[in-house]
């Protein structure tokens, strides 16, 4: 097969999370299928070397920061590379990816991984709206990982019908199963007492993922340990909130981990309690490796385990240490919960899906 591209694939951060996992997955995938690509994005995060470590070309670049520069400095990259679609994922990445693509006169893509944008004051929030409209203008395809997130952007006004394709998230269950470690080394690798019982999340630590309320869930049910996989801004908030509850001992932040799903098995169950997601890749990770998973009852999480789902609650801090209990002391409803969001996983959220979707989406925009 020849290749294809090159396709220069835009991110906002390269910390661990979602939005850069998403990324390499599709690369390395559509590699195999005879695309080439180009990464840029923000140095600083671990997923950099993960990019590196895969053979792909990784480009340092500011996108997380308004600087004047940043545009140019794009401008340049597509033209050195002979780059002939951008695709953006993430806020400034977007703005950047756009801008440029337009003043080279290549096409656009662009992916919202969430739509993020109700803590902003009103007159940001509604500059921000504003400027993606204007951006969507400027787009070939907007990516949507979700249907409740492209009927959002919809309602939003964001991009239009026809400029719109879901793209659910995938996971390469194969590679997920060959990386998965056994029990009692993932837990010997976290530092957890293998007869624990164990709740885990990996998250970036961010208000939006409200990891305060499985802080607080863990104090209202003392018969867990809560395994925090990630970190961020609100880590120090959660180390200060544990230590008023009483809850230090049981707690154990794991730090930033950039491929975090193959210490999964030494949770019991999974839990995620955000207010808000496009398609929560860990979450779908969680699944694949047979886990039970606990979660906030919002679109992004009751399209990803179905409905109805034993495994949704409301996004309290007692409704969470109500369930998580239940499912913690019967291990049928915890075998039961993990053998069908195994299957739901392997069947609904394949990577060979969104890797054939992606291909699509290219193709069109390249008119291959």
């Amino acid at each position: 097969m020849s290749e294809r591209g090159p396709i220069l694939q835009l991110l906002v951060s390269t910390r661990a999370g979602g939005g850069p996992q998403h990324v390499l997955t599709a690369v390395l995938g559509l590699r195999r299928r005879g695309w080439r690509f180009v990464v840029a994005g923000p140095g600083g995060g671990p997923m950099a070397g993960q990019f590196r470590a895969a053979g792909v070309d990784m480009v340092m670049l500011p996108t997380d920061r308004l600087r004047p520069l940043t545009l140019l400095r794009l401008v340049r990259l597509i033209r050195a590379q002979g780059v002939r679609l951008v695709h953006s994922h993430g806020k400034g990445a977007g703005m950047y990816g756009r801008l440029a693509a337009r003043l080279v006169g290549v096409p656009a893509v662009h992916t919202f991984h969430g739509l993020h944008y109700e803590r902003y004051p009103g007159p940001v929030r509604a500059g921000y709206l504003a400027l993606e409209r204007r951006l969507s203008a400027m787009t070939r395809t907007v990516v949507n990982v979700s249907h409740a997130q492209e009927l959002e952007g919809l309602g939003l006004g964001l991009f239009t019908r026809d400029q719109s394709r879901v793209v659910l998230n995938g996971v390469d269950v194969a590679r997920l199963g060959a990386a998965a470690l056994e029990r009692r080394d993932a837990r010997a690798a976290l530092g957890l007492d293998l007869g624990a019982a164990v709740v885990g999340c990996a998250a970036r630590f961010d208000e939006v993922k409200r990891l305060d309320v499985l802080v607080r869930a863990a104090a209202l049910s003392p018969g867990f340990t809560l395994a925090l996989i990630g970190d961020g801004p609100e880590a120090a908030k959660l180390r200060r909130l544990a230590a008023d509850l009483g809850v230090t001992r049981r707690l154990r932040l794991a730090g930033e981990v950039p491929e975090a799903a193959p210490l999964f098995p030494a949770f019991d169950v999974f839990a995620s309690s955000a207010r808000k997601e496009g398609l929560p890749l860990a979450v779908v990770e969680a699944m694949a490796l047979g886990l039970a998973v606990v979660a906030s009852d919002i679109p992004a999480h009751r399209e990803v385990l179905g409905e109805p789902c034993d495994g949704l609650v409301t996004g309290t801090a007692e409704a969470f240490a109500g369930r998580l209990t239940s499912v913690l002391d019967d291990a049928g409803l915890r075998a039961r919960l993990g053998a069908e969001n195994r299957t739901r996983a392997r069947s609904e959220f394949d990577a060979r899906d969104m890797l054939a979707g992606l291909e699509g989406v290219y193709e069109d925009a390249l008119a291959l």
